[in-house]
């Protein structure tokens, strides 16, 4: 069952069915974001937020009820950017890496793959690095059936190129956590490196706490000197939050620009609840 969790529209209606918006889709096995970037200005005209278990629903399903409840998708797109949230992911650096050996990587971390198709990206940091990514076939039909002019990519790969945007440097720990409905990202960058990316599925609260403090473990880090960026769907006045205050001095939230904000219809949310749809577009 596909549920319509959260719906913003701006300026949308006043758009022509074709239009030279952008289209930005980002797509997990528990959710589907879809957002609309105005062509006219750097500016969100909409935002759709659906959510579904992929294991209990097969692709064409999903894709045909997100359509059917979508008010975004009742106009068609000729720039549409898809970017996968999916756990079949590795990093490899670039001079590791090459088309022959990219099935391997995945299999040796992930298991051999059944009805899958390899992709990569090239991320644009220093030094280079590729994210090779599977994508089961009925996902990768329905997008490339329901939507025009897609450039496909994974979102470890944009989020690593914003973490390092400008040459941006960390030379102290720093760990990035972007939370979903039932699953959250978590970035550690640390000695200027990128160290770690990983998505993983939680359902309390204490099962991000142990992640997290799970990976300080591994990496023999501080917790007094690691800073924690969180954005997505927490609440200030919540027990997530209250157990991460407690154990990381330095924690704060990931905000866009106001600028970028439909700010009339965004007023009800905390600033940092749509970051990591949002930064999709920047």
């Amino acid at each position: 069952m596909v549920e319509k969790k959260i719906s913003i529209y701006g300026e949308l209606e006043a758009q022509s069915p074709f239009n030279s918006d952008q289209l930005l889709l980002e797509v997990s096995d528990t959710h589907m974001a879809l957002l609309v970037k105005m062509a006219s200005k750097e500016q969100i005209a909409a935002l759709e937020i659906f959510t579904f278990n992929s294991l209990e629903s097969d692709w064409y399903d999903i894709f045909f009820q997100v359509r059917t409840q979508s008010v975004i998708l009742d106009r068609s797109y000729n720039d549409t950017r898809v970017f996968y949230n999916l756990k079949e992911a590795v990093i490899v650096p670039v001079e590791k890496f090459n088309t022959n050996s990219a099935d391997d990587y995945l299999s040796t971390i992930h298991g051999e793959p059944t009805n899958h198709v390899v992709k990569f990206d090239y991320v644009n940091i220093v030094p280079q690095v590729v994210t090779v990514y599977r994508i089961k076939n009925a996902l990768n039909d329905m997008v490339n059936s329901n939507l025009m002019m897609v450039t496909p990519r994974h979102i470890y790969s944009k989020i690593i190129e914003q973490l390092f945007k400008d040459g941006k440097s960390y030379y102290t720990a720093f760990i990035k956590v972007q939370l979903y409905y039932h699953q959250f990202i978590v970035v550690l960058a640390n000695n200027n490196k990128l160290q770690f990316i990983q998505c993983y599925d939680y359902e309390t609260a204490e099962d991000v706490l142990y992640y997290l403090l799970n990976i300080v473990q591994q990496f023999n880090l501080s917790v007094d000197y690691t800073e924690i960026e969180i954005s997505g769907f927490i609440q200030t006045r919540s027990n997530l939050f209250d157990y991460i205050q407690k154990v990381f001095p330095k924690v704060y939230f990931d905000k866009v620009s106001d600028e970028f904000l439909l700010k009339e219809n965004l007023e009800k949310y905390p600033p940092h609840y749509f970051s990591p749809y949002l930064n999709l577009a920047v």
